[in-house]
């Protein structure tokens, strides 16, 4: 807020990037008074830029001026494929990219998979890619009987990531809470059906039965019976994933920065 007034009384054009998936959280825990400075705040940028259809909605319904918002897309790298990481082994390949909490649900998964665990032995392969909490990762991996199924990789970025997108067949975040996570939009770059939530602007870009399926956040069994429909019928991995390829594309470097450098000539 000081550098935004402060910015204004030089007279500078102020563009500010709202991506906080608690940002909703953050407003509604305010005082009345509080929630009004927000506003106000926001109101004196020149441009707020938004991630999502939704979260534009959203900031109109709190009192944002609908002409100083603007949508532009996460951007997400151009997929690198390497044919060499697919593995012909009957199984399918899910992964899980992101922080090992509660808030991004991997433990929901491993829950509802340890239920359903003579369902999908020798049918799945689950991979697990983040950090924070590994002890009770491994634990809940021993509890549930899963070693033959779930695997842990520890921190993935750089060039195991990318053999990791490549390997996967479809790709799972059953977060609580987001905006539009980067990790969904790789791994609709790489072809993959998307497993997720109904929160932030992941609804827009996740669509149950085209190129994905929805969850309620913390419903095990609604994740396990998301995973065994793409188990039990590999046809929808391959349209499935062609779907979110193609609705991928708005979210890749040219498109975004397109929008991105016609918004400050706009201002300029």
């Amino acid at each position: 807020g000081k550098l935004l007034r402060m910015a204004k009384m030089f007279g500078k054009k102020v563009v500010m990037h709202c991506h906080a998936s608690r940002f909703k959280d953050f407003y509604s825990e305010q005082s009345e008074n509080g929630k009004k400075h927000i506003v106000d705040t926001l109101n004196k940028a020149d441009v707020l830029i938004a991630l999502s259809e939704s979260w534009k909605e959203w900031f109109v319904s709190i009192g944002i001026e609908a002409s100083k918002i603007v949508v532009l897309h996460n951007i997400t790298a151009n997929p690198q494929v390497r044919p060499e990481c697919k593995v012909q082994d009957n199984k399918v390949h899910l992964l899980f990219m992101g922080e090992l909490g509660r808030r991004k649900g991997v433990f929901d998964i491993i829950r509802g998979l340890a239920k359903h665990r003579d369902e999908l032995e020798g049918k799945l392969e689950f991979r697990i890619g983040g950090n924070t909490n590994e002890d009770k990762l491994m634990q809940e991996i021993e509890e549930g009987g899963l070693k033959n199924i779930v695997k842990f990789e520890g921190w993935v970025a750089g060039e195991k990531k990318i053999d990791l997108l490549n390997w996967a067949d479809l790709f799972i975040l059953p977060s609580f809470n987001e905006g539009l996570p980067i990790s969904i939009l790789e791994a609709m770059s790489y072809k993959m059906p998307v497993i997720s939530t109904p929160v932030g602007g992941i609804p827009e870009v996740v669509k149950e039965g085209i190129n994905g399926a929805i969850v309620n956040p913390g419903n095990e069994e609604e994740i396990f019976l998301a995973i065994k429909k793409y188990v039990d019928d590999r046809t929808l991995l391959t349209r499935h994933g062609e779907e979110s390829c193609k609705m991928v594309q708005t979210y890749l470097p040219d498109y975004v920065m397109g929008n991105l450098k016609k918004t400050y000539y706009k201002l300029i």
